[in-house]
């Protein structure tokens, strides 16, 4: 169809072919105007005989060409050429990435290092998290599109050539499945629809392939393949790989769109992150452990000053709110009620003890005539402090009139010991 030295709208010049699609060839050529090398790439004549094929190209051109992203290739013009053959081309001009597709790095290498290849990965995902702000999904995401530029390293996503947008529609009719069968979506091979989610898919599988060295799937013709994606699980990926990298390659391929990234920017955010994550948790977080601080509950404020930590008190996982320390061993609910029981105990022999020596106290001075009465005029009995108690001293000498003994007083003149 395109041979060098050929010039498409008398300003590109062909120099060599680079890469060749299902919708046509890919050329390094120069612009003879700005004096530059660029890429051009010209589509199949017999797609422009599709009816309205040439309008959508043409609208998709013009949001392609908005989208400007260091990790994009910038689209420069656009235009319809006549051929030797006497049919017509259309053909886009893009910047020329001087550099190697990550196709042409996994067939030379084999597995990729995931220090390289997740980079590589977050920078895809960044570019496709710009188009779809700009309402553009790809819808062919594959290693053959992912260039590597020499000088930096950088990944550019290329050949939105199928790109779909709110604005133009598809670039097929309704119901077709545009994509490549080894990375295509679920729901792309289904034809129920493309979604945002759908290159995140492909990007996944891009990943799977860059650190195995090999797709997920395989098949003998491209529908078979595609229903690999549609119900075969992929299969699990080296355990030598980090735990991050792993878990994010499974989700990207998670074959219900909803449960995979929420935009193309996290997918970015988790591409980068990958390296140094740690396998997936549960979302119920186990809680923290206590603080060696007894009695301290965290609440988000400042941290309470508290006294010298002591030894562990209370069974491990315990949180302690404030409430008084247990009591030693042997010294629990029992051993204080035994102890009780104990003291009561004592203080009841202790009274019947007292209690036969007063009985018996009583008896002997009762003999002896010594026995100090209770008095009838007032009707009490004396208390033990009134019978311990010394004996008033009269102020003046005892006479002899009184007849009681010396040194003693009576108490009551009406009773018989004070008679004479």
């Amino acid at each position: 169809m395109l041979s060098p030295e050929m010039r498409l709208g008398q300003r590109y010049r062909l120099i060599e072919r680079i890469a060749v699609g299902g919708m046509g060839e890919v050329w390094r050529a120069e612009d003879t105007v700005l004096e530059r090398q660029v890429a051009v790439k010209a589509l199949l004549p017999a797609l422009l005989n599709e009816p309205g094929f040439a309008k959508r190209f043409a609208a998709e051109a013009k949001t392609v060409a908005a989208l400007t992203h260091p990790c994009i290739v910038g689209v420069h013009d656009y235009g319809e050429a006549p051929l030797p053959s006497g049919d017509s081309t259309a053909y886009l001009v893009m910047e020329y990435v001087e550099g190697r597709s990550l196709y042409d790095l996994i067939s030379q290498r084999g597995r990729l290092d995931p220090s390289e290849l997740m980079p590589i990965v977050g920078a895809v995902a960044e570019a496709l998290g710009h188009a779809h702000d700009h309402g553009v999904i790809h819808r062919d995401i594959k290693p053959g599109n992912i260039l590597v530029r020499d000088r930096d390293g950088r990944a550019v996503l290329t050949d939105f050539g199928i790109a779909r947008s709110g604005s133009s529609g598809d670039l097929t009719a309704t119901g077709a499945v545009m994509g490549t069968a080894s990375y295509i979506a679920p729901e792309q091979a289904e034809g129920t629809g493309v979604l945002p989610a759908s290159d995140m898919y492909s990007l996944g599988v891009v990943a799977y392939h860059g650190l195995t060295g090999q797709r997920p799937f395989d098949a003998e013709n491209p529908i078979e393949l595609a229903l690999h994606h549609v119900r075969t699980p992929a299969p699990p990926l080296p355990d030598d790989l980090p735990a991050g990298v792993r878990a994010f390659v499974e989700r990207a391929m998670t074959k219900d769109p909803v449960q995979r990234f929420g935009t193309a920017a996290e997918m970015a955010s988790a591409a980068r992150a990958a390296l140094t994550a740690g396998p997936p948790t549960s979302l119920m977080n186990a809680p923290p452990a206590a603080p060696p601080s007894a009695g301290v509950v965290g609440m988000g404020g400042p941290t309470a000053a508290v006294a010298e930590p002591g030894p562990p008190q209370g069974r491990p996982g315990e949180v302690n709110l404030g409430a008084p320390a247990a009591a030693p061993p042997g010294r629990g609910v029992s051993g204080t009620l035994l102890g009780a029981l104990i003291g009561v105990v004592a203080l009841v022999l202790a009274g019947g003890i007292v209690w036969l020596l007063l009985l018996n106290a009583d008896g002997g001075e009762s003999g002896s005539g010594t026995e100090d009465t209770v008095t009838e005029d007032s009707g009490e009995e004396s208390t033990p402090e009134e019978e311990t108690e010394p004996p008033e001293t009269p102020s003046d000498p005892p006479s002899d009139d009184e007849g009681g003994p010396p040194g003693h007083e009576c108490l009551d003149p009406d009773s018989d010991l004070c008679e004479g």
